[in-house]
């Protein structure tokens, strides 16, 4: 539906100008590139290193093969997970977050969340995460570019990854795909006639993904990839402020000059983890109707303590309960190592966020840019509290910046046992987290919660 619905391509007369020079036409184009890492507190915690991981429902957009890749507790045929996590990036005054070597603009109210789950059913797997990033800028050329009633701005970018994998070979190997979509507006706030927020422009468009991950039972390792195919769409006005000229197409609002569409490169992620200590890092699925014998039936006349009960349990759950009882036995220690590289294809004619509101050509995304990650995960107190660290090479899409060297950390603490009446299993514990990523006029922070496992 985002495909067929996409809006037309606006004609559009003149070519873009050269470096420095003010913008005089709509022929140009928005790169979207995120060069921070903007996610889940686990994976921003390790740098973004989490493609050849692609655990839970926070890897499935780092890994369009993670949905189907079961939790070590998982026992059911059917199981499921829903989880959130919020980042306040731009948390300092100087912020510099797209990276391209100034201090332009003043980023306020800027917000990362996320939501996201999936369902699994066998060896199959299908799961969402969609993420909304909200923030607002300063003072733009739209306050001195004419009659235009504009006060400021506020970027609005929706992001959404639907995938569905399988896993093959006793779930070793699990191949995975499905979509990507954005959504971008920008809104303003008029000084003139209307008072409150209005919609100048946006787009939306989707694109493809597809993915892999092995995890061979009997060894410590992962490997993981995918591949994503640009998101492309033309920009959309939305409210009678936008001019357009019926020759040249260019749209406009007083003298300031929207662009002709928005592009999301194309990208191709891999990575790899390693496992060191005596715990295993894949350890096989074992459903519950599967499992039986002098065991399970001793469970059943057992309570959750383990103490003699008269009434006797349903022959699935002494399963459940015997064989999430053998996963919390495994020995937890352990050390994760994670590496991963993102490539991030170019885009013609593309100039940053900032640029278009300053008016003033900024190149951006004129070749591919590499993105190097790695981190580490270790449990410092057994079933209480993990530690995390890691670091991340952000390149620059534009001509006058240079890559920044980030650093990152994080947590996360086994808070609270308790199975939601009933919705989750009986020993169900939960779990706070929390991530810092600290760079060059750059700071972001970050809170989730969760199942802990």
């Amino acid at each position: 539906m985002l495909l067929l619905a996409a809006p037309r391509t606006a004609r559009a007369a003149g070519e873009l100008g050269a470096q420095g020079t003010p913008i005089k036409t709509s022929n140009y184009t928005l790169d979207l590139f995120q060069g921070p890492t903007l996610a889940s507190s686990r994976v921003t915690a390790m740098g973004g290193a989490y493609a050849g991981l692609a655990e839970g429902s926070e890897g499935i957009p780092t890994n369009a093969a993670a949905a189907s890749q079961r939790y070590p507790f998982s026992t059911t045929r059917l199981d499921y997970e829903v989880t959130g996590s919020v980042t306040f990036p731009g948390s300092v005054a100087r912020t510099d977050f797209d990276n391209n070597g100034r201090i332009g603009f003043k980023y306020s109210d800027f917000v990362f969340a996320t939501l996201g789950g999936f369902f699994q059913y066998d060896h199959w797997g299908f799961g969402s995460v969609v993420s909304a990033q909200n923030y607002s800028l300063g003072r733009s050329q739209l306050d001195v570019a004419g009659p235009s009633g504009v006060k400021d701005l506020t970027i609005r970018l929706f992001k959404i990854d639907l995938v569905g994998s399988y896993g093959f070979f006793d779930d070793q190997l699990h191949i995975g795909g499905g979509l990507r979509g954005a959504v971008f507006s920008t809104a303003t706030t008029s000084s003139e006639s209307f008072i409150g927020e209005r919609l100048l422009f946006g787009t939306y468009g989707a694109g493809l993904q597809t993915g892999a991950l092995w995890r061979p039972l009997h060894l410590p390792i992962r490997v993981g990839g995918t591949i994503r195919s640009p998101i492309i769409a033309s920009t959309a006005a939305t409210t009678s402020l936008v001019r357009e000229d019926p020759v040249t197409g260019d749209r406009t609002v007083g003298r300031f000059f929207l662009p002709n569409g928005v592009n999301q490169p194309w990208e191709a992620e891999w990575g790899v983890a390693v496992q060191m200590g005596p715990r295993p890092l894949n350890i096989p699925w074992v459903e519950e109707d599967t499992v039986g014998g002098p065991e399970v039936e001793a469970e059943r006349h057992r309570d959750l303590e383990g103490k003699p009960t008269v009434k006797s349990l349903p022959r699935y759950k002494a399963a459940r309960r015997v064989l999430r009882r053998r996963y919390r036995a495994i020995n937890r220690q352990k050390l994760l190592l994670s590496y991963a590289m993102l490539v991030t294809g170019p885009i013609s004619g593309a100039v940053g966020i900032e640029s278009m509101l300053s008016q003033v050509v900024d190149r951006s995304g004129e070749r591919a840019s590499v993105t190097m990650r790695a981190g580490a995960e270790i449990e410092a107190i057994a079933n209480v509290l993990q530690l995390r660290g890691g670091s991340y090479m952000e390149p620059t899409r534009f001509r006058e910046s240079s890559p920044r060297l980030h650093g990152t950390a994080g947590f996360e603490m086994r808070v609270l046992d308790w199975s939601v009446f009933g919705i989750y299993p009986e020993d169900n514990s939960f779990r706070i987290s929390g991530a810092v990523d600290v760079s060059r006029e750059y700071f972001g922070w970050s809170l989730g919660i969760g199942s802990w496992y």
